[in-house]
């Protein structure tokens, strides 16, 4: 799996952070419902755990997580 995307601007943080406009996952069926099963999962715990959520990654909720993946991360606001 691949993800890209289109930067809305310049870098928010010290660590080239950007919002994007737009993101695409270059992947097959199989490694896509995995991805969109950890972010029902993550919606899920938002629900139960409200402003108490923060942040999950995929690489550590979703083991194995190939390396050469680049991690998801779902953070609350």
């Amino acid at each position: 799996m691949k993800v890209y995307g289109y930067p809305a601007g310049a870098p928010l943080n010290e660590h080239g952070l950007v919002e994007l406009v737009e993101v695409s996952f270059a992947t097959d069926a199989q490694t896509l419902r995995r991805v969109a099963s950890f972010l029902m999962k993550q919606a899920d715990e938002m629900d139960t755990m409200g402003s108490k959520f923060g942040h999950a990654h995929a690489q550590d909720e979703d083991r194995p997580w190939p390396e050469e993946w680049p991690d998801i991360i779902v953070v609350e606001v």
